[in-house]
């Protein structure tokens, strides 16, 4: 099955260096929720090899997105053939993210630096504000405040709203990931290396929030190699 691919915007997303992200709906599928998961992977690591073959002029088939669980995707040649050393140097250099929600997976890719994305069901989020200040205390920190956060991003901090929230805890997600680092309860030292990221709120396709669909919020986060 190809995946329909679709480009997700944020803030500096034209700029030249910045990271690139598609979402791709997913079909739920027959049986228990693991098929539908399974899918979810097979379609995202398509989509992943689609973007980077056609950003590199060798095709999909040329290249193969690793799925190993519990660690983040690499994208490795297929082939061993004249030229092929350029094209595998700068598959090692790019770095690949995958996040996934119910219906919806996000996938991004970085040459030259580090990736994280990151998106979360408003459904399927904590809709007791008690435990969204406990979520934030204890894993975003009182004084948690992103570089360049925006005033809604700010406002997050008390965890006043389910989106506010939502807004940072996938910066935060996505932070970690482009870090390589797992969910863990906040300390300066963390935010320390959490602030060598940017992160971006993600403005998802109007074809998936439109008539009624399941809201999401995203976000992506992206370091240049060398800066930490």
């Amino acid at each position: 099955m190809k995946p329909d691919a679709l480009d997700c915007s944020f803030e500096g997303s034209a700029r030249p260096g910045a990271p690139r992200v598609l979402a791709i709906p997913i079909p739920a599928q027959p049986g228990p929720p693991e098929a539908t998961r399974a899918a979810a992977r097979l379609l995202a690591r398509a989509a992943l090899a689609e973007a980077l073959g056609a950003w590199l002029g060798c095709g999909a088939a040329a290249i193969t997105i690793s799925s190993e669980r519990g660690q983040a995707p690499k994208a490795t040649l297929t082939r061993a053939a004249p030229g092929d050393a350029a094209l595998a140097a700068t598959l090692a250099a790019t770095d690949l993210s995958i996040s996934h929600s119910a219906g919806l997976a996000l996938v991004a890719w970085h040459p030259g630096g580090a990736v994280g994305v990151d998106v979360q069901a408003v459904a399927e989020a904590p809709q007791d504000p008690a435990e969204r200040q406990r979520l934030a205390t204890l894993y975003l920190g009182q004084n948690f405040m992103p570089n360049q956060a925006t005033a809604q991003e700010g406002r997050a901090q008390t965890a006043t709203t389910l989106i506010a929230f939502l807004e940072t805890w996938s910066a935060h997600e996505a932070r970690l990931k482009c870090l390589g680092e797992p969910l863990q309860e906040w300390t300066p030292a963390l935010a320390a290396r959490l602030a060598a990221c940017q992160a971006r709120t993600l403005t998802l396709p109007a074809a998936l929030t439109a008539n009624g669909r399941a809201r999401r919020v995203a976000a992506v986060a992206w370091r240049t190699a060398g800066l930490l």
